[in-house]
């Protein structure tokens, strides 16, 4: 009922801009099998100031293939004045969009992520050309992927692939980008050669690109990465024997990356600008062994949650504590709150974005940085640190101090250690914690390699009453936001100061006013006995 009632909304909007200003009808809701597209007039010239709209709904389970015959569009650089779109999906989002075009230069083939796939013409009062005729027709299975991330799965799966199926996926992405491939589920008829149900993957858009390998049974294939832009995924089974088949995720390198930079920053595709739908993007950041992962969302802008659930069942960002989804999950968040800042207990981290088919925002923007392991204690009148020289790459012991150069680390042949008396000039003071006076100080690690500053902090604390002592990395956002409170705090006291100062003036003349008064007050009885006693 409710799918009806959103085609009948969407059908009002189409009627609505079936005709243009100078009554040339166009656009509307396609629900044929196959059928073609063309621009008014077409092959002629078409009318000025249009905007047609066409929805083209197969059947539920099924994808739009769309292949471009004729495209002749007035070229702009930004296509601002002529245009086709094509989106993924209705066009009432535009991160379903797949593509803007104009100019002579045909569209790539496009195949929808789901059985809706919408285009609009649009043109403006000048200029004029031939136009546009294209076809679409309903695919079972295969197409042409351009999205960021897609997903790729036999017919009918989960349930068991029909015999003497053949289906081909060409993979297309950004030309400054390579496609990964990894497959999550796999399950074939099993034979030596793979001569009879099989997944044969390319490097490349046709079968005369480098053969990657023929797959079947029930070991997934191996992760694959392409060395261009394009990959071909083709499954084919005989005429008996099936399996629950395959299920596998395809990324361009935008929507999938590995980082191992010490510290970094990442953002969701198109950041600030709004993500795309109906995306799947990891990032997996892993360093060295002995670092943990420090992870924050200084901005996060995602679709809100289901209001009926109060869960991110839409589009959501889910980290985990490992390379793995399934690997113990530290968060999933929505909506435009900014997450807690998160730990891994290990040296990697896994960050997934998941988008839906509609309804898209500005995304997030993401900061991390390694966590040197630092063994910490204290007695009643000292620091006691350690640092691994494992842990770091090579470092003289001036890139590393408590409080100030004055106090920098000891170097031995396996580690980097300071011994620090609470009343020495490393600077350590008492502060108030949660009612217990803690001794506190910052520790300074200084990786910078010449071309980029990057000094790490790090806070020290000693409980010395019961001789814990505990430590934690101030990132960059910390330490600006503790600069801030500081200021504040600064500026308080002096306003304070300011005002105690002006106030004396005022206190001073109200005591000379009262002091007049009583004065006159006196000097008037005076007089007034005075005049009694002539």
């Amino acid at each position: 009922m409710a799918l009806r009632m959103v085609l009948l909304h969407l059908l009002f909007v189409f009627v609505g801009k079936a005709f243009s200003k100078r009554g040339v009808k166009c656009g509307g809701i396609l629900s044929a099998s196959t059928g073609n597209i063309s621009s008014p007039n077409f092959p002629g010239l078409y009318p000025y100031n249009i905007e047609c709209v066409w929805l083209i709904v197969v059947s539920e389970g099924s994808s739009v293939l769309l292949t471009f015959h004729h495209f002749e569009l007035e070229y702009h650089a930004n296509c601002s004045y002529d245009y086709i779109k094509i989106y993924n999906g209705i066009s009432e989002d535009e991160g379903n969009l797949l593509g803007k075009f104009c100019g002579d230069m045909s569209p790539p083939q496009f195949s929808s992520s789901w059985n809706v796939m919408s285009i609009i013409f649009h043109s403006d009062r000048h200029v004029a050309h031939r136009g546009f005729s294209v076809g679409y027709r309903k695919d079972m299975c295969g197409g042409v992927l351009t999205g960021l991330s897609g997903i790729i799965s036999s017919p009918g799966y989960p349930q068991e692939y029909s015999n003497n199926a053949e289906c081909s996926w060409t993979v297309h992405v950004s030309n400054r980008s390579v496609v990964s491939l990894v497959f999550l589920d796999f399950q074939l008829e099993n034979n030596g050669g793979c001569n009879f149900d099989y997944v044969a993957i390319f490097d490349g858009p046709t079968t005369k690109h480098k053969h990657l390998g023929n797959y079947c049974g029930g070991d997934k294939p191996p992760d694959t990465v392409t060395t261009s832009n394009q990959l071909l995924v083709v499954f084919k089974s005989d005429f008996n024997i099936g399996g629950r088949g395959f299920r596998a995720y395809y990324y361009s390198a935008e929507c999938q990356q590995i980082l191992t930079s010490i510290s970094g920053n990442f953002t969701s595709p198109n950041y600030p600008h709004i993500y795309p739908n109906n995306i799947n993007c990891h990032w997996t950041i892993t360093l060295s062994a002995g670092y943990r992962v420090k992870l924050s969302f200084p901005v996060m802008e995602l679709e809100d949650q289901n209001s009926l659930t109060s869960s991110c069942d839409y589009d959501s960002v889910a980290v985990y504590d490992g390379s793995s989804e399934s690997d113990p999950l530290l968060g999933r968040w929505c909506g435009s709150e900014q997450p807690p800042s998160v730990l891994s207990k290990g040296n990697k981290l896994l960050v997934v974005l998941t988008t839906d088919r509609n309804y898209a925002f500005m995304g997030f923007f993401a900061s991390y940085i390694g966590v040197v392991p630092i063994n910490v204690s204290c007695t009643r009148t000292e620091f006691q640190i350690q640092i691994s020289r494992q842990s770091l790459p090579p470092l003289d012991d001036e890139s590393i101090y408590l409080g100030n150069p004055a106090c920098p680390a000891q170097i031995t042949p396996t580690a980097y250690k300071i011994l620090a008396r609470f009343d020495s000039i490393c600077g350590t003071a008492g502060q108030k914690r949660q009612n217990i006076t803690m001794l506190v100080n910052s520790l300074y690690i200084d990786l910078s390699d010449g071309k980029k500053q990057n000094v790490q902090e790090y806070e020290v604390q000693c409980d010395a009453q019961r001789k814990l002592a505990y430590v934690n990395i101030i990132s960059i956002e910390e330490r600006n936001r503790l600069n801030e409170l500081a200021r504040l705090a600064l500026e308080s006291i002096v306003q304070g100061d300011g005002g105690s100062e002006n106030s004396e003036p005022h206190e001073t003349s109200d005591i000379v006013f009262i002091s007049i008064c009583v004065l006159a007050v006196i000097l008037m009885l005076i007089a007034i006995v005075w005049l009694v006693l002539l």
